[in-house]
């Protein structure tokens, strides 16, 4: 029942999918297709699925309809390359790996715009889902403001996504620094612009240790791509940590100079390397 609630038959799937067989059936599908729902569900929730599919027609409805389609054969292409094998057809490895790859990256972009036209939607169930509570409680509260920070291709999804882990980079780093800056200062603005871009740094370097790196937009994801021949999860793995390492690092700097400048303009002491010295010190200079 889920693809026939989006695809009136089998032919109108194919135009959402490439190179589908011809000879495939809805029941066929119907395991990973049941998948592919709740794992769109995870992210718009039931109730605006279900909402989408009452409506029926729009940008919207199209959109959902290439995410699951697409979900749904990634997820079928393991089950094909075994039937084949047992029918002994050849498939190679690596054009199994391709095709389910080519799969994921139609469903992101199919989801991409799917929250991108249900943010100008008048569908009410996505303005009373969770992601969108907690939104309003945080600094960067749009993808085009987040990309400006730190690029993310202008990516809607990756942006609802990480909407967690900006909250927690504000708990844990931000809020503290936000709530020092005074409002006659005339460089507040600066300011605020600094500790937005550190809060978007700290916000990636999170979702590097919780998503798949395919779940990144192609301006993160293209750093892990090479023409190496030997590639394997442990090393990708540990290049994604030490990124995240890396951005967390710089983002740690950038936080240890806006401390200076706030310091500077709360008329207190700037804490250096020379507030330690005392009076007896001897300096020496060399010639």
């Amino acid at each position: 029942m889920i693809l026939e609630e989006l695809f009136t038959d089998v032919a109108t799937l194919r135009e959402y999918v490439p190179f589908m067989d011809s000879n495939i059936s809805f029941s066929d599908l119907g395991s990973s297709a049941k998948s592919a729902k709740k794992q769109v569900c995870v992210i718009i929730t039931p109730d605006v699925y279900k909402a989408i599919i009452e409506a029926g027609n729009g940008a919207v409805f199209e959109e959902l309809r290439t995410a699951v389609a697409n979900l749904t054969l990634a997820k079928q292409v393991v089950f094909d390359a075994i039937n084949r094998r047992k029918q002994e057809i050849d498939i190679y490895k690596h054009e199994q790996e391709s095709m389910q790859r080519a799969f994921i990256e139609n469903y992101y972009n199919a989801m991409d715009s799917l929250v991108q036209e249900l943010e100008s939607s008048q569908i009410e169930a996505w303005k009373e889902t969770r992601y969108k509570k907690i939104l309003s409680s945080l600094r960067i509260k749009t993808a085009p403001d987040f990309d400006e920070l730190y690029p993310i291709d202008g990516s809607y999804l990756f942006f609802f996504r990480i909407i967690p882990f900006q909250r927690e980079a504000l708990e844990d780093y931000m809020n503290g620094y936000y709530s020092r800056v005074p409002d006659d200062d005339d460089s507040k603005e600066s300011i605020y612009r600094k500790l937005d871009r550190c809060l978007a740094m700290y916000t990636v370097a999170k979702s590097l240790r919780q998503f798949d790196i395919i779940e990144f937009p192609s301006t993160i994801r293209n750093l892990f791509e090479d023409s190496k021949a030997m590639r394997y999860g442990t090393q990708e793995q540990e290049r994604i940590l030490s990124l995240s390492e890396q951005l967390k690092s710089e983002a740690d700097q950038l936080l240890k100079d806006i401390d200076i400048i706030l310091s500077n303009t709360e008329g207190g002491n700037v804490s250096t390397e020379e507030s330690y010295l005392q009076p007896s010190d001897k300096f020496y200079l060399m010639p």
